[in-house]
């Protein structure tokens, strides 16, 4: 029997399903909520990217700032005579491996990179890279003394004064007190302070017949840093010459300064930084550390900062105790060269510029970036950004030569 229906009483609440309608708007929401989620995450992770890209650029910029404000901190350290005392004008050096065999070597340097051009002091070494972006990019080297010991064979022997008995020309041997802590092979600078000269040169002999001299031998015992006819060699290669010739005249109260040998990165070095391909990618322009001792030979070459496209400096001469304005090293009228005033750079401000991928595809790159008082103009398409770093440093150094 089937039992009869029970009516609903009125009022009270009927049990019921989602309408169409309300199923397709909690549909709509649902998706708009994970496309704002989806689209929140994605953002997170271009910023991510974004930050870790910045962040590598900075250290990587930051390291190799670092390094070579410390260099050119050094620019000059010994190499003008002791603690400064000679205020040589000068410092020649010879090295028969160079096409430019005499130079005049400067607390610090420049040169405009060119695709075939050496790295100073080397032969083997090109740049291989010139030119970036419409800009002009320097090599920058500065020279120092990196040791200076008292008495060792590896360490040099301190200061001498040679005697009133002054020495020979021929091969620019002197006659001193003592030769106690010189050795054969050491490199050794001798200060001529009635010239206001400083000669590199490296020790052949000592104590030679009995007599307390320190020679520098050329011909059959020939350095390759020993000019041939020691002094007068010296007088005949210097660029512009001594005039007049060097005389034994010219020798007495000389100094001589020993820097011991020049085994690893002791003795008198020159560092230049430089814009290369990166070995292991040529596309990848590389700010490398060259350090070059004595006899030319290669101490170091390493990277120190990864996509450093182009790198510039101004130099500031010191005139009377205050620094001038900075200027180019050569090119205008009113460059370092052109004012002969090489040995009176006392501050050096450096820019360079790093470029990093544009792995998160930001827009508005720059179509020009100044850098000091060049543009560099970054290349067509959004594959990289660009940052100009820059710094100035004083050279103490130069500034107490010149106290």
């Amino acid at each position: 029997m089937r039992r009869p229906l029970v009516p609903i009483p009125h009022g009270a609440p009927r049990a019921r399903g989602f309408t169409l309608v309300e199923l397709l708007v909690a549909l709509a929401l649902a998706t708009m909520l994970g496309l704002v989620i989806f689209l929140s995450f994605g953002s997170l992770e271009s910023n991510g990217i974004r930050a870790s890209d910045s962040a590598q650029l900075q250290s990587n910029a930051r390291i190799g700032m670092t390094l070579l404000a410390d260099d050119l901190s050094r620019a000059g350290f010994m190499l003008y005579g002791p603690s400064g005392q000679s205020r040589c004008a000068r410092l020649l050096t010879y090295n028969s491996q160079l096409s430019n065999q005499m130079t005049s070597q400067w607390p610090v340097s420049s040169v405009v990179q060119t695709s075939s051009g050496a790295l100073p002091g080397t032969t083997g070494l090109s740049f291989g890279y010139a030119n970036p972006g419409g800009a002009a990019t320097d090599a920058i080297t500065v020279a120092y003394a990196a040791d200076f010991g008292l008495s060792s064979p590896a360490a040099g022997g301190g200061v001498r004064v040679v005697k009133a008995t002054n020495g020979t020309l021929s091969n620019a041997s002197l006659f001193v007190a003592n030769t106690a802590g010189f050795h054969v092979g050491d490199i050794d600078m001798v200060v001529l302070p009635s010239r206001s000269v400083c000669i590199r040169f490296q020790v052949t002999q000592t104590g030679g017949g009995g007599a307390g001299n320190i020679v520098h031998n050329s011909g059959a015992n020939t350095s390759l840093i020993n000019p041939p006819n020691g002094f007068n060699g010296v007088s005949s290669l210097a660029n512009p010459a001594l005039t007049p010739a060097l005389s034994t005249a010219d020798l007495a109260q000389a100094y001589v300064e020993d820097f011991g040998s020049t085994a690893g990165p002791n003795g008198p070095l020159t560092v230049t930084y430089s814009i290369r391909p990166d070995p292991a990618s040529p596309g990848t322009p590389d700010l490398r550390r060259t350090v070059v001792d004595a006899l030319g030979t290669v101490v170091s070459d390493t990277t120190v900062a990864h996509n450093v496209v182009l790198l510039h400096a101004l130099f500031a001469p010191l005139v009377n105790g205050q620094l001038q304005a900075f200027v180019p090293w050569s090119g205008t009228s009113t460059s370092i060269v052109s004012n002969n005033q090489q040995n009176q750079v006392g501050a050096v401000e450096f820019a360079y510029v790093v470029r990093r991928p544009n792995t998160a595809g930001r827009t508005g790159n720059p179509t020009s970036l100044k850098v000091l008082d060049e543009t560099y103009t970054p290349p067509a398409g959004n594959a990289y950004q660009y940052q100009v770093f820059s710094q100035v440093v004083y050279l103490r150094n130069v500034a107490w030569n010149q106290s």
